[in-house]
């Protein structure tokens, strides 16, 4: 009984870390060459919130089409909603968590998470004894503070750099 258990709870795992834009045999993804569409793709033509912020990075190109958003455990950083999205750049792996804050509402985590990020360029995941021992996640805040974006890469390359860097300015950016 306990082999069935522990096989169960190591696929869910698995399924938890390795899902969401998984396909076949890979990871979708987009290249660098494959130039954002920002001339013909306008802000305004999408919803001041996390689905509108994602149909928008969708049609600019930085999340592929057929990624599949994981919705993450958002209230532990005080958010109002959050989710992960896996996919390749110029085949190499990015992670990226999207998350929305209530600003007429934040609670005490989400004023401790905002303000760490704005201080630091990262928030801490709390869990352990001490924040020397707490998880540290980099991330980004946008202008009008409603936004969150956490982007991983792996590679150094500059052009998948720089398409993080364009990513994250188009989070800062929406509806400022």
């Amino acid at each position: 009984m306990k082999k069935i258990i522990l096989s169960v709870i190591s696929i869910v795992v698995a399924a938890v870390l390795f899902g969401g834009c998984s396909s076949g045999n890979g990871l979708p993804g987009v290249k660098t060459e494959d130039a954002p569409k920002a001339d013909t793709v306008k802000q305004s033509d999408y919803n001041n919130d996390l689905e509108g912020l994602e149909k928008y990075l969708n049609a600019l190109g930085y999340i592929p089409d057929d990624c599949k958003p994981v919705e993450m455990m958002y209230t532990v950083i005080g958010a109002k909603a959050g989710n992960r999205y896996n996919f390749n750049v110029d085949n190499s792996p990015v992670y990226v968590e999207l998350y929305e804050y209530d600003t007429d509402n934040l609670n005490e985590e989400a004023k401790r998470v905002i303000s760490e990020i704005n201080k630091d360029g990262k928030y801490y995941v709390f869990g352990e004894s001490s924040k020397e021992d707490a998880a540290a996640y980099e991330a980004t805040i946008s202008m009008n503070g409603k936004y969150m974006v956490s982007y991983s890469i792996s590679s150094s390359g500059d052009n998948v750099v720089q398409r993080k860097k364009d990513f994250i300015s188009e989070v800062e950016n929406f509806y400022k």
